[in-house]
């Protein structure tokens, strides 16, 4: 599990560099909001020049390249995560009852 837990850290690293480097290139600010994120985004592309808008949509597409890798990656991750939380809630409900059948008075048949 540790493995899954290293890719899914350098895909978010990965993708927030990505991120990152549109963000400054486009001097985007500070938005975290998604609508007023693509507004600023529509109308910083609009005023570039052609080959600008060319090698940025390069960019934006490595960019979406990484964030579905980091989605993917915590999907994956959130599915081990789950079979673990399964397995333990499995564990911990046989030992209950074990628990509880050790502490049960046996009938005595005569």
């Amino acid at each position: 599990m540790h493995t899954k837990i290293t890719k899914t850290s350098q895909a978010e690293a990965a993708a927030s560099r990505a991120i990152g480097q549109i963000r400054q290139s486009l001097d985007l600010g500070d938005a975290t909001d998604a609508a007023a994120l693509s507004e600023r985004l529509a109308a910083r592309l609009a005023g570039l020049p052609a080959d600008d808008r060319r090698l940025l949509r390069r960019d934006m597409a490595v960019a979406a390249h990484d964030l579905e890798a980091l989605v993917e990656a915590l999907e994956n991750e959130l599915g081990l995560l789950a079979a673990d939380l399964k397995a333990l809630n499995h564990r911990t409900g046989a030992a209950r009852a074990y628990g509880q059948a050790a502490t049960v008075i046996p009938l005595r048949r005569a």
